[in-house]
């Protein structure tokens, strides 16, 4: 069974927890695996869509479908920042296979060079000038050269734009997360004094 649960950083105050399961394969939480494992042991009783939280040791269940929904609201800005955030990611490693190839052809061309430079010196020792063939092959390495390192600076201004915009998106996926923990903090202290918030054993 594929379980897709969405993590959401940060603690409340007093170290307490909280996990909506939403259905047997899709949860929002604060908190850890066990605290996973302790929400989703009701489930077969009570079947989808309510909320389990820990308050100063105790467990409690919600099944006030708007308490839900409105949980649901503020996780779906952090949701879909998180899925920019993963196609970041994986531009950033289309970027690394395109850096990695790049480094393969400076491998040849260091390959070349170092043969040009001892064809060189071979001449140099044998009193020899350069030939129209060496100057040829002097401006064709010195073109692959240039044209490399453009492509490098490019890709590495590419990897530079991204780590940007990946440093703004975890500040922003931090300032969400605080807002959620804070507003899930609210609908947790109204459902216990609304008595809707049901303690288990």
């Amino acid at each position: 069974m594929l379980l897709v649960a969405m993590l959401v950083a940060g603690a409340f105050s007093h170290g307490d927890s909280w996990v909506v399961v939403r259905d047997d394969k899709s949860t929002t939480m604060q908190g850890d695996m066990d605290d996973l494992r302790l929400a989703r042991r009701h489930f077969r009783e009570i079947g989808p869509g309510y909320l389990w939280f820990r308050r100063d040791g105790k467990e409690y269940i919600v099944r006030d479908g708007s308490v839900i929904k409105t949980i649901d609201e503020l996780v779906a800005p952090q949701e879909e920042l998180g899925k920019t955030q993963a196609d970041l990611g994986r531009r950033q490693a289309d970027l690394g296979k395109q850096q990695a190839k790049l480094g393969q052809e400076q491998a040849r061309l260091g390959q070349l060079q170092a043969r040009a430079a001892m064809r060189q010196a071979q001449r140099d020792m044998d009193g020899e000038r350069p030939n129209k063939q060496d100057r040829d092959d002097e401006h064709e390495i010195g073109s692959m050269q240039h044209e490399l390192s453009k492509a490098q600076q490019t890709l590495g201004g590419e990897q530079e734009k991204i780590g940007r915009e990946q440093e703004k998106m975890g500040r922003e996926q931090e300032r969400l997360s605080k807002e959620v923990q804070r507003k899930v903090e609210q609908l947790i202290e109204a459902s216990l004094k609304e008595g809707t918030a049901k303690p288990v054993n």
